[in-house]
């Protein structure tokens, strides 16, 4: 599925929500990603992709360029746009998701400029690198349609001009990452279409584990994440389509330090923290404000 060139609007003009509703005939309501639930369960399905990707880049020992955890994040995305529920359609649901992630970076920015705590030697770029390359990729789709809606508040032309080979390497590179790690390929529609069996020996497969947590809260939280049917979908699709080598386990932590979520590669598991998902709540009551303020000059 490619890049559709209304989806700039949604993300170059996060504010400008009258350019959203009259852009041709496309309608688009970005009132899904402001509820909690949404916004908590699109950013945990991001979340759950870029450490799946992590996951596939050790243990298909994949050569990276540019940085791994950018590789994780461009991976995680534009698995996002090829859902397969929508039959290679970009939906409304689609941008909402889209809004909901790259709200939650911005507002995570926002929080570390004003705490002081951005941390530039980590190996993750910036969140405002992550929201500003979200935005690179969708203008590159069609910057020849897109340029009239290019803002230089929102994508200065100093980075918007190699947009388009960014998009077109980005999608090559998934191709080609699909074509080593599983037995399905990418169509012209970014269908995932089977091309033979899954290979002897190949039989790992990914599960979730969800850990009693003591905390009400928590506990809160638990039932909230379970009855979320992306993540069921995920695992599923994952099993379907990966040929792993070995089995992954997702843990559902509620012990940890803080909101984080990490690949082991040494215990093939992923955790996921409750942390996190509780600062996906606290940032999805300040997305509304966010839109309708827009980004700071």
């Amino acid at each position: 599925m490619f890049l559709s060139p209304k989806l700039i609007v949604f993300i170059v003009c996060l504010t400008n929500l009258s350019i959203l509703t009259q852009a041709d005939d496309f309608s688009f309501n970005p009132s899904q990603s402001f509820d909690p639930d949404f916004f908590i369960e699109s950013n945990l399905e991001f979340t759950l992709l870029h450490e799946l990707a992590h996951a596939v880049i050790e243990l298909y020992d994949i050569p990276v360029l540019g940085g791994q955890e950018q590789a994780a994040d461009q991976v995680a995305l534009m698995l996002l746009l090829t859902d397969q529920r929508h039959k290679g359609v970009l939906r409304p649901v689609t941008l909402n998701k889209l809004l909901a992630i790259s709200g939650e970076w911005f507002l995570e920015w926002q929080a570390e400029m004003k705490q002081n705590q951005a941390v530039y030697w980590d190996a993750h770029p910036l969140t405002i690198q992550r929201f500003y390359d979200v935005t690179c990729l969708a203008y590159g789709s069609n910057p020849d349609v897109l340029e009239s809606l290019r803002k230089e508040k929102w994508l200065p032309v100093e980075r918007a001009w190699n947009c388009d080979l960014e998009f077109k390497k980005t999608r090559q590179a998934l191709a080609w990452l699909t074509s080593k790690v599983s037995h399905y390929k990418l169509d012209g529609n970014w269908n995932f279409v089977k091309t033979n069996q899954a290979p002897e020996g190949f039989t790992g497969q990914v599960k979730m584990v969800w850990v009693e947590p003591t905390r009400q809260s928590h506990k809160d939280m638990a039932k909230k994440l379970k009855s979320f049917t992306s993540l069921k979908y995920l695992v599923a699709q994952t099993n379907e389509v990966l040929n792993l080598k070995e089995d992954i386990t997702i843990y559902m932590e509620p012990y940890c330090k803080g909101a984080d979520a990490w690949w082991n590669g040494e215990q093939s598991i992923i955790v996921v923290c409750y942390e996190l998902a509780e600062l996906f709540a606290k940032n999805a009551k300040l997305l509304p404000e966010l839109v309708k303020k827009g980004l700071p000059e």
